[in-house]
């Protein structure tokens, strides 16, 4: 199964003290990162999210952002006395010890750590039921999240089948035309080999030496083994893609038979002159990094 590692989801849920939205937002990448961006009232949760959303993907950059948006009775606070009062004492001792003489706003005190308390954001922070509400948000946003990439996976497969086929093709065409380019090759070279002795006045040859050395150089011409290892390695990529493992990351697996791939036509595109077969393999080259590239966004 192709899973893309490009994915997007927009998960909400509305409860008397307002609506907390969960985005899902992941793109490619060679390793797996997972960055979150949570309100203040959810900051201790950060850990939580991380152990989570790793369980959920092999490989990708994922970013999770929560936002939550307070309904308007869930906005006013209280103040606390205590802490207000601690404030204002030592406020007061410093302004006594510097020599200042002005009145200590209590206004301007309001906006400092602790003094005003929002109920519902601190029952948020503190109450037994936010984790059955954040793994509720999580869960049906991880699913959604997971039906954009299988989705996107789909179409990457459809793709890569398509430039696979064409690979195919071009190495039907390289096994057709190399035989009788091998054969003419082979017997060109047999002439001037021969018109290189007579030249050089040579008038006997060892003809079973002779005839050894030819089989070896056409031996070096031999692309029979490479065709072979092609069409196998174009027989695993096509099973791996067939996995129904959702979790079992195939990304790597097949870029590295691309590789393989890549190796054997190489040695194909060296091996042989004939100008018509190298441009099949030149071809070829390019339809494996048709593939490669689609193949890169794979979890």
């Amino acid at each position: 199964m192709y899973i893309s590692m490009t994915g997007f989801s927009s998960t909400s849920r509305t409860m008397e003290w307002g609506t907390i939205t969960l985005d899902l937002a992941s793109v490619n990448h060679r390793y797996q990162e997972i960055f979150v961006r949570l309100p203040k009232e959810l900051s201790s949760w950060e850990p939580w999210f991380h152990q989570k959303l790793r369980e959920a993907f092999r490989r990708g950059k994922v970013q999770a952002r929560v936002e939550i948006l307070w309904a308007m009775g869930s906005l006013a606070g209280s103040i606390n006395k205590d802490v207000i009062c601690r404030y204002y004492d030592e406020l007061s001792e410093l302004r006594n010890s510097i020599g200042q003489q002005e009145d200590i706003a209590l206004e301007a005190l309001v906006s400092l750590p602790g003094v005003l308390d929002t109920q519902e954001r601190m029952r948020l922070a503190h109450a037994d039921e936010t984790e059955a509400l954040l793994s509720e948000l999580l869960a049906a946003g991880v699913e959604s999240w997971q039906a954009m990439r299988v989705q996107e996976g789909a179409h990457l497969e459809e793709a890569v089948s398509e430039h696979l086929g064409e690979l195919e093709r071009l190495a039907g065409e390289v096994a057709q035309k190399w035989a009788p380019a091998k054969e003419a090759a082979f017997a060109a070279m047999i002439e001037r080999v021969r018109k290189a002795l007579d030249a050089a006045g040579v008038s006997q040859v060892d003809d079973a030496r002779f005839a050894q050395e030819a089989v070896i150089l056409a031996d070096r011409w031999d692309v029979s083994e490479e065709l072979a290892r092609l069409a196998s390695h174009v027989e695993k990529f096509r099973q791996a893609g067939r996995t129904e493992k959702p979790k079992e990351s195939i990304g790597r697996k097949l870029d590295f038979l691309v590789q393989e791939m890549n190796r054997e036509v190489n040695t194909l595109d060296s091996k042989i002159a004939d100008a018509d077969i190298r441009w099949l393999a030149v071809e070829a080259k390019a339809a494996l990094e048709r593939i490669r590239e689609q193949i890169q966004n794979l979890e």
